[in-house]
């Protein structure tokens, strides 16, 4: 029985992914579990498996070729079996970008467009995108309708012009273009999508001297366990583990007009990479020690940075945090990362004059700053959570009461 290979779906945020190599040719035999091919998504690089022994045979995906999830790019068969006829996938999503075109037809035109234009709704939304005005665009379409290439090619002609116009740069001024990655291409998508989430901000100053103490009380404990170095981070992803345990309504999500909250804590750990940022997920944070939390947090950021994050390391996160303390940042506001309702950005500790029983003193503060899905949590909810927060951070002896 012919077996296909499916482009897999590596994320819930993926649509689409590259292909990287093929490590079998087309009528190689290949073994079931044997790897046969590298995938690149924005997140992650993926090695997939043959499901059945057999021959690859079929392949409609080449190297370099951006695919969608769920496309057939390949069968395994069986000798003397054939395949059953499937399209490319440039030659799929064409006909599924046809098919949309075609279900809008009828749709009716937005109040701020003249009746008389003539176009299809993806032609209507590129030019949104593009700032073309449909009345200076001729249509080549069935009755002089306007099409999506229409409105592509009046916006290149413009780009032209307006390149052919542009003022020279200053003499000695060199520039270069360079192409967004897939990843960033992903990033600056998905924080566009992001920031269309009614977002506010709640900011703290608390007083870090006691979890310094701590870390370093503890740092000897944990690495002659486990061969890690304890950070700051290890004890902030406890704290917030923690102080979600006690405040459970930060720990959930806005789904298509509900709130769902989650039973488990998975925290996810923003960590900047070659090309931009992953964030590998603690899973079952609460239920972690310490140690374990290092010791986690050690091998994700290694295996982020390597690129080599499973989908279980990468996804499923519950609540963010974000630190740049290590970067000399004192305060920021994250952007939180869909379907969370929070996130928690971490500045770093700096020594300030502060007040202490009437006196002044000089104590290392720290910036906490949660950034809330206004849709769902309201202020005092993520002030109470902050609360817990500063509660743990100054007197990190409750974490073990």
């Amino acid at each position: 029985m012919a077996v296909a290979v499916i482009f897999p779906k590596l994320d819930e945020a993926m649509t689409s992914g590259k292909i990287v190599r093929w490590l079998k040719n087309e009528g190689e035999p290949v073994e079931k579990g044997e790897i046969i091919l590298e995938i690149e998504s924005e997140k992650t690089s993926f090695e997939l498996e043959a499901e059945t022994s057999g021959i690859l045979s079929n392949i409609t995906a080449q190297a370099g070729d951006e695919v969608p999830i769920g496309t057939t790019i390949a069968y395994i068969l069986q000798p003397g079996e054939k395949a059953p006829e499937v399209e490319t996938p440039i030659a799929h999503a064409a006909k599924e970008e046809k098919l949309k075109e075609e279900a809008k037809a009828e749709a009716p035109q937005s109040a701020g467009e003249p009746k008389d234009i003539k176009a299809s709704p993806l032609a209507r939304n590129i030019a949104i995108e593009h700032g073309v005005d449909l009345s200076l665009v001729t249509g080549t379409g069935p009755g002089g309708r306007i099409t999506k290439d229409d409105v592509l090619k009046f916006a290149e002609a413009g780009k032209v012009v307006a390149a052919s116009v542009a003022p020279e740069a200053p003499a000695g001024t060199e520039e270069e273009t360079v192409p967004l990655s897939t990843m960033r291409e992903v990033i600056a998508r998905r924080m566009i999508e992001s920031f269309q989430t009614p977002h506010f901000y709640l900011t703290m100053e608390v007083d870090a001297q006691e979890l310094q103490r701590t870390r370093q009380l503890l740092l000897p404990v944990i690495e002659a366990r486990t061969g890690i170095r304890l950070t700051l981070t290890d004890l902030i992803i406890k704290i917030a583990a923690r102080a979600l345990e006690r405040n459970p309504d930060i720990n959930c999500s806005y789904a298509n007009g509900s709130l769902k909250r989650f039973k488990q804590i998975h925290i996810g750990l923003v960590t900047s990479v070659e090309g931009g940022l992953m964030v590998p997920v603690i899973r079952g944070a609460s239920t972690k020690s310490l140690a374990e939390i290092a010791q986690a947090r050690a091998e994700l950021v290694q295996k982020a940075r390597e690129r080599t994050l499973s989908k279980e390391e990468m996804t499923s996160s519950t609540f963010t945090i974000s630190n740049m303390g290590m970067y000399d940042i004192d305060q920021f506001s994250a952007i939180i990362q869909p379907p969370e309702a929070a996130i928690l950005a971490v500045g770093r500790i700096a020594e300030k004059v502060v007040v202490r029983n009437g006196e002044m003193v000089i104590r290392p503060m720290m910036n906490l700053t949660l950034s809330i899905d206004h849709r769902i949590l309201d202020g005092a909810l993520g002030a109470q959570f902050l609360q817990t927060m500063k509660g743990y951070i100054e007197d990190p002896v409750n974490l073990v009461l």
